[in-house]
């Protein structure tokens, strides 16, 4: 054996123990930056603090023709108004409409205590078809000739001739008739962290009009089967408090329900512009965040199928010209409803399970509010989603989406992956195993609408004892079965489906579904093999 012995320089050393110190330290920094997007993101609310620039949008989104406010000349489809404040501008005209105009206050740099004083901020023509003056309360004429006529008030959307506005000029605003929608500039609290320069949210203090005061935040998904929701948030914007109205982007409604968390005690009100999918997205994410009170939740119908809209009373699709005052006087006078929320519970197992491995042995949740389906129509529903996530999906409509589904559909029905889908799984309802005929798809409706608009338990409102000769002998509701359907009920509905055909039979009323039962509780076991 035999050892060598040689001088080794400190320098070498030390210089690499500098370096590994260094190269230590910055990712640490790093991993603590990251720690701190990660558990932050969803509590901090950033305001911009150029809170008097104007936000442009195309004037292609509100439908109608409109005069540059600096140079008061009709505007091209390559024109631009302030989503926030109405002004419009051509292209060229834009940075001296950024200089001439003020825009709406975000904020109030210095604190109030009621909020009740705010300055109306006037903004000249460009007035909605059929205005009335605030003054005089005759129409305000804008048809005769081209130009700038009358003036309309950003906040109450008060609006008056040239030849009376001296008379309400001076005045100050209320906010109008949704003032008890709107988070008033004043009310909101806002400050600079220390360690972060940006400006962001740190309480809202409640109005004056407080007792009857309940603010309305607006969540829009553009990705929902129309694509209406960038006009519905460049005119909402217009109407409300524009920090109140919120574009989905990837981090989910989280900023928007800090909004909800920060006006506690007040309920707030939220509409969701968006598909079945953004109305259960948003419910989750409140109950994920624990906020309190509960919000109510309003929806305008911007998805594919939109059942959950349907039943709630909102309509089966969005209005084809959105109109915000129209909207907003619907949600005010809507009613409040409950519905019911189900837990669904996926356990899945292997046999690896009893070693611990991870990902042989998983069980996950998940809340339903419409309905849950195992086989067909889950299938075209998941080739649908998958479709729609790819790259080669560019443009969204509900005639393009309706338009897959029936491609995904009639390739079931020539495919059938499904088929003899009773033999592969077994139903039971409140605890009592369901004799199963062919199927190939079984349906758990909490509400009754299925596959946009199918009303699967109006097809089977006929007599008591037809009703029960449709169901299996051994279902533990058979002979109590409820006539009238409900969503707060806190019973579930099963039918069964017997093919992609019956599906297209069922959408034009040409065939009825096969009922299961009724229960409490639904649990399907998928057999091995």
């Amino acid at each position: 054996m035999r050892f060598s012995l040689r001088p080794f320089s400190n320098t070498g050393v030390m210089l690499d123990f500098s370096f590994t110190l260094f190269v230590s330290v910055l990712l640490g920094l790093g991993l603590m930056w990251l720690a701190g997007r990660y558990f932050l993101k969803e509590d901090v609310v950033y305001i911009p603090d150029n809170c008097r620039r104007h936000a442009w949008k195309s004037v292609k989104l509100l439908a109608r023709s409109c005069v540059c406010s600096v140079c008061d000349t009709s505007m091209s489809s390559n024109g631009h108004f302030c989503e926030s404040c109405g002004v419009c501008s051509d292209n060229g005209c834009v940075r001296k409409a950024d200089e001439k105009f003020p825009c709406k206050q975000l904020r109030i740099r210095t604190r109030a205590d009621d909020g009740s004083t705010c300055r109306h901020l006037w903004v000249k023509g460009n007035l909605p078809l059929g205005s009335e003056c605030c003054v005089c309360r005759e129409d305000i004429d804008q048809t005769s000739e081209l130009g700038l006529f009358g003036q309309r008030c950003a906040w109450c959307q008060r609006m008056a001739h040239d030849k009376c506005f001296s008379e309400v000029s001076s005045t100050l605003c209320d906010f109008g008739p949704f003032k008890e929608m709107i988070f008033p500039p004043k009310c909101i609290l806002a400050s600079r962290s220390k360690v972060a320069q940006k400006v962001h949210l740190t309480g809202i203090i409640p109005p004056e009009w407080k007792a009857n005061w309940r603010p309305l935040i607006v969540v829009a998904n553009s990705k929902s089967g129309s694509s209406g929701a960038d006009q519905v948030v460049a005119l909402m914007r217009g109407i409300l408090h524009p920090l109140q109205v919120f574009e989905l982007g990837q981090h989910g409604p989280h900023e928007a329900l800090q909004w909800a968390i920060h006006a506690a005690p007040t309920r707030c009100r939220i509409l969701v512009a968006g598909g079945d999918g953004t109305v259960g997205w948003v419910l989750n994410t409140i109950l994920q965040m624990k906020v309190e009170p509960h919000p109510e939740v309003a929806i305008l119908p911007l998805g594919t199928g939109n059942d959950l809209s349907r039943v709630l009373g909102w309509g089966a699709e969005g209005p084809d010209e959105f109109d915000p005052i129209d909207y907003l006087t619907r949600i005010a006078q809507a009613e409040t409803v409950q519905l019911d929320r189900w837990l669904a519970e996926i356990n899945t197992h292997s046999s690896l399970a009893r070693f611990h491995v991870p990902g042989f042995s998983q069980s996950r949740h998940f809340y339903m509010y419409n309905y849950l389906s195992v086989g067909v129509d889950a299938l075209v529903t998941l080739n649908f989603h998958k479709a729609r996530e790819s790259s080669f999906y560019l443009y969204s409509s509900r005639f393009v989406n309706k338009l897959l589904y029936l491609c995904f559909g009639t390739q079931q029905v020539v495919q059938q992956d499904c088929v003899e889908l009773e033999k592969h799984l077994d139903l039971y309802l409140d605890g009592v195993r369901i004799d199963l005929p062919s199927l190939q798809s079984v349906v758990v409706l909490n509400i009754d609408s299925w596959g946009a608009g199918v009303k699967l338990w109006g097809m089977q409102s006929v007599a008591k004892k037809r009703i029960a000769n449709k169901m299996s002998k051994n279902s533990p509701t058979h002979s109590i079965m409820k006539e009238i359907h409900s969503i707060s009920d806190g019973i579930l509905e099963v039918f069964g489906v017997v093919s992609s055909f019956h599906i297209a039979q069922l959408q034009v009323g040409l065939s009825k579904p096969v009922r299961l039962g009724q229960a409490k509780s639904v649990r399907v076991s998928i057999l091995s093999g």
